[in-house]
């Protein structure tokens, strides 16, 4: 066997063993490592932060924001805000959210802006000590990684947006997602500065 041959064998089982440890720290450490609930009872100002680009993700933050998990919503990446209050059913009782506690920013195309898009908002605002960062399941510990890596200050808690995930109904679509994932996870990883 040629040494071509090994390496790329070697690099092929490093390249299993590392999604293999991806999928478990996906569906079960990540999960469970990152409890937001005491949140409620805590000091400090909270803040919520939506990345769009996803099934629930809006209306998980908007419903942690009338929960009061959070004193303002952030909507982050390219969405329109005259959508939110027909889109996502606020009513007219709760336009004051609209008015009071919830921003947009609609320049992000990928999550690295989204922080990017968040540290601006941010400035100046002393007061929000804490993060609420929602997002889909898959995209999560990329989002952690870029998120701790430019807001190191904040406590951040990961937030996925689905309340059910079902893996088998929609196998292939959650698989690719997943592999897509883990490569931008390891670009992530590498390139982030």
């Amino acid at each position: 066997m040629t040494n071509f041959k090994k390496l790329s064998i070697l690099f092929l089982i490093i390249l299993l063993v590392g999604l293999l440890w991806w999928i478990i720290i996906l569906l079960q450490t990540f999960p469970k490592k990152y409890n937001f609930s005491e949140l409620k009872n805590s000091k400090g100002t909270t803040a919520i932060v939506v990345l769009t680009g996803g099934k629930m993700r809006i209306e998980k933050g908007l419903s942690l924001l009338k929960k009061g998990f959070g004193e303002k919503l952030f909507i982050s990446g390219v969405f329109e805000p005259s959508d939110i209050e027909t889109k996502y059913g606020l009513k007219e009782s709760q336009d004051y959210l609209l008015q009071c506690c919830i921003s947009f920013g609609q320049k992000a195309t990928n999550t690295i802006e989204n922080a990017i898009e968040v540290e601006k908002w941010l400035e100046g605002s002393n007061e929000v000590d804490k993060l609420i960062l929602v997002t889909s399941y898959y995209h999560l510990p990329r989002s952690m990684i870029i998120f701790e890596k430019k807001l190191p200050d904040l406590l951040i808690f990961p937030v996925k947006a689905e309340n059910k995930i079902d893996l088998v109904d929609e196998f292939i679509f959650h698989f690719r997602l997943i592999i897509s994932e883990y490569f931008k996870v390891l670009y992530t990883i590498i390139t982030i500065k």
